[in-house]
């Protein structure tokens, strides 16, 4: 999982028919030095991850993100039940994010 922010919306008129009906959002991770952190060396730059999003999720809010199996079971509450969760998705949104600290606890 990884920390980002949301940058935007993506909008398909044409993909699988397993997409339909998801929100699509367009995060970018965070690095380190971006969170107040020191990293020992530089962080590197990155790109924008289009992500599921079945939490709701603004443009400006910070958001954790899952890979692989874990973002396809965040969004197997938009399947029916018993059904495996086989969409074409490898990130989602699985909080929305209210503070962060990092480094020494308060």
């Amino acid at each position: 999982m990884f920390l980002a922010k949301v940058i935007g919306t993506v909008w398909s008129s044409v993909k699988w028919d397993e997409l339909g009906g998801i929100k699509l959002l367009l995060v970018r991770p965070y690095s380190l030095a971006d969170l107040g952190g020191k990293p020992a060396e530089k962080a590197p730059d990155h790109d924008g991850v289009v992500c599921a999003d079945v939490l709701g999720a603004g443009e400006g809010e910070d958001v954790v993100i899952a890979y692989g199996h874990a973002a396809r079971v965040a969004i197997s509450e938009m399947l029916p039940d018993g059904a495996k969760p086989n969409v074409p998705i490898d990130a989602a949104v699985v909080a929305i994010v209210d503070r962060y600290a990092v480094g020494e606890s308060e």
